[in-house]
């Protein structure tokens, strides 16, 4: 009896005993979090640090400034050059210059393969294009600008204002030397500024408003040439207008000169209404003694003849020569 009481007893001891260990098994270890004690002094955190990288641009091959050409001017090219059938130095050559030889501008310039500037010329031979150089070397330089391309400095008139005609001008329906002439504005006549200045032909031209012979006439008048002014104030006090004085010295001696087969007049006094001293054959020798004197829009010299010392007078420049002239021999 006792032995069988002894065994349900064990039994139930060790069915408590894996209990206990089952759940022992399924309890979670505790986790230690150490604890962090302060160091006793404040870390700053820094500046942040961008590092930035710059580029060195590598410069780009290109063509300088041009020569101050323009279309219809002449220029010099050098010997020894080839001119191409197009603006680039891989282009076959249709001409070459042994020596020297002046051309004229047709197109251009074109930069070409960031080298040269390429213009494109008609000369001797065949036209093509020619490169220019550089500023170290060129291989041509710039003739004569065409005429009528540029203009001097105009007179300084004010559109709205009145000028004054110091010689007589044509007044043209255009600004151009080819346009139709409506009238001829006597000298002194006063215009109405109307526009202007309008450079062509080489010339300063303004569109004025002049009265003649009680006809209203509204065209463009040039300015002169060579800085010659033929317009100014009408306020301004008159003065002897002339052409630059020729050359010429007292002391030398002159001839006689003239194409139209009318011989000229000698006058005693330096003025187109003075009297005749005499009429001068094409040819006739004399002294300058005198002058220039400016009058009536000529320049005067006073002359004595050489075949006649006592004949003296006044006579204009415009037909006196420094060498005699030579006479048409009979066929």
């Amino acid at each position: 009896m006792s032995k069988r009481l002894v065994i349900p007893s064990l039994l139930l001891l060790m069915l408590l005993a894996a209990l206990t260990s089952l759940v022992s098994a399924q309890t979670a270890t505790p986790i230690v979090i150490p604890t962090i004690t302060p160091l006793g002094f404040v870390v700053t955190a820094g500046p942040t640090t961008f590092y930035v990288t710059t580029l060195t641009p590598i410069p780009t091959p290109g063509c300088a400034a041009p020569l101050p050409l323009v279309k219809g001017q002449s220029a010099y090219v050098k010997g020894g050059m080839y001119v191409r059938n197009s603006p680039t130095e891989s282009s076959p050559w249709v001409n070459y210059y042994q020596k020297e030889v002046v051309v004229v501008i047709t197109d251009g310039p074109i930069c070409s393969d960031q080298r040269y500037n390429w213009w494109k010329v008609k000369g001797p031979g065949n036209d093509g294009w020619v490169a220019e150089g550089t500023p170290a070397q060129y291989f041509m330089r710039p003739g004569p600008p065409p005429a009528g391309s540029f203009c001097n400095a105009s007179v300084d008139l004010t559109v709205g204002q009145q000028t004054r005609l110091r010689l007589g001008v044509k007044v043209h329906q255009t600004a151009s030397i080819d346009g139709l002439v409506l009238t001829v504005a006597p000298i002194d006549s006063v215009a109405a500024v109307l526009a202007g200045p309008n450079c062509s032909n080489g010339y300063n031209w303004w569109q004025i408003r002049v009265t003649v012979l009680n006809v209203v006439y509204t065209g463009w008048v040039a300015d002169g040439e060579s800085g010659i002014t033929l317009l100014e104030d009408p306020n301004a006090a008159p003065t002897p207008f002339c052409g630059p004085a020729r050359s010429l010295r007292i002391g030398m001696t002159g001839y006689v000169q003239y194409i139209d087969e009318i011989p000229k007049n000698m006058r005693v006094a330096p003025s187109i209404k003075s009297e005749i001293a005499a009429t001068l054959l094409d040819g006739i020798g004399f002294t300058i003694i005198d002058g220039p004197v400016c009058a009536d829009g000529y320049n005067w010299w006073r002359i004595q003849i050489l075949s006649r010392p006592d004949v003296t007078g006044w006579f204009s420049d415009q037909w006196i020569a420094g060498v005699k002239p030579e006479k048409e021999r009979p066929l």
